[in-house]
């Protein structure tokens, strides 16, 4: 609604597929989806990472590199969240 395409995740988790192993498959399947990853920050104009409670795993901290090395604008929704909340709780 503000102007902006998302390019957002293909997929959150792995499908269940009757049948299938994914254990036999994961470290190519990473591997591809690391690869898509990699090709949608470099469509993107910014980069938004969603990281519930400033969550990072490893790779979104790969992903986030990348998109540093590639001069693209980083954003968080957990800092998000705490500039509209203020500085967090006041003591």
């Amino acid at each position: 609604m503000e102007g902006c395409v998302v390019i957002s995740l293909g997929m959150f988790s792995l499908p269940d597929l009757p049948d299938y192993d994914w254990t036999v498959d994961s470290s190519d399947l990473k591997g591809r989806l690391g690869g898509v990853h990699f090709q949608k920050i470099r469509m993107a104009g910014e980069v938004y990472i969603v990281d519930p409670g400033g969550y990072l795993g490893e790779s979104t901290r790969r992903e986030i590199a990348y998109a540093e090395s590639l001069g693209k604008p980083v954003r968080y929704l957990s800092r998000e969240r705490l500039a509209r909340m203020g500085d967090g709780p006041q003591e």
